[in-house]
């Protein structure tokens, strides 16, 4: 702890909403109001407000709103509920008129940082990984918290290259137990579906930004296979189940025969296939890797 090399997750007690977040609140009120034309009239008005304001000060819809913006939208909304005589007595007019009540969330989560200097946020482990840092190892046993910082750090890690048209430094993040954070869409709901949906762009997108992603399980069974078919190189272990093999065959386009090799492999020994990285496009080959831990005692010896 002393020498910066061991943190603790500090995940965000005041919860302020982003651009993101504001709009599908605005989207809610409009499904609420579809038989009164002037209420989505204003909805509307209020809408193109919130975009006019992204574009001119170069924020992304995933950005926490700012004081600024939160002084700025509760005018134009108490204006325009008023303009369009929407009724004092309605959800939406007393949405409008409390936009200002984001502004306490927003000093409050401040005033806890400045406090707590020595817990890492999802914004400060996203610096680690732009800056000097050349490992980052975050260990969370609650699935929940989890996967809530790997939404956030994608999200914010892939829009906001994006944005800047960036691409080093060049990152590449690994999820062990894999079915934890891309489980398969069809049998997932809730914060697991969304985490699955952000990995999967993440996948999709991230290569043009520098962004790579390397995961390892023991269940494929389980996984997105829209978030497998992104992926260049594969390392297969044994697969005892033929479930698996009949899975990685189809989604990596490997002979079901080849793949029954694997049944004979010895520790260490693995079925390599990539598009890229052998220069033997969809040709698997077999390799073994060396002991990862004699490598680690002897670079240890030679360093001591």
């Amino acid at each position: 702890m002393e020498q910066n090399k061991l943190a603790y997750y500090k995940m965000p007690r005041q919860k302020v909403p982003t651009y993101a977040q504001f709009l599908d609140e605005l989207k809610a009120q409009r499904r609420d109001c579809i038989n009164r034309p002037h209420y989505m009239n204003a909805i509307d008005k209020i809408h193109d407000v919130v975009l006019e304001y992204l574009e001119e000060h170069g924020l992304s819809e995933n950005q926490e709103i700012s004081e600024d913006f939160a002084n700025y939208i509760d005018t134009v909304a108490t204006e325009t509920v008023q303009e369009f005589k929407v009724s004092e007595r309605s959800g939406l007019y007393a949405w409008a008129t409390t936009r200002n009540a984001i502004i306490d969330r927003i000093r409050k989560k401040q005033e806890k940082e400045k406090k707590d200097i020595r817990g890492l946020t999802a914004q400060k482990i996203r610096k680690l990984l732009e800056g000097e840092a050349r490992l980052v190892c975050a260990s969370i046993s609650d699935p929940f918290i989890i996967k809530d910082l790997v939404i956030t750090l994608t999200q914010d890690l892939l829009v906001r290259r994006k944005r800047r048209f960036q691409v080093k430094p060049y990152i590449l993040l690994v999820f062990d137990e894999a079915q934890e954070f891309i489980p398969a869409l069809s049998a997932s709901s809730g914060i697991d579906a969304k985490c699955s949906r952000h990995v999967e762009t993440l996948l999709r997108q991230g290569r043009k930004y520098g962004l790579g992603a390397c995961i390892a399980t023991q269940r494929v069974a389980y996984l997105n296979t829209n978030a497998l078919q992104q992926l260049h190189t594969y390392f297969v272990g044994t697969l005892p189940r033929p479930y698996d093999r009949a899975l990685i065959s189809d989604t990596f386009m490997i002979d079901k025969g080849i793949l029954e090799k694997t049944l004979e492999f010895a520790p260490g020994e693995w079925l390599l296939s990539s598009y890229i990285a052998t220069g033997i496009e969809n040709v698997p080959i077999f390799i073994k890797a060396d002991n990862a831990e004699n490598e680690i005692e002897k670079h240890l010896s030679i360093n001591a």
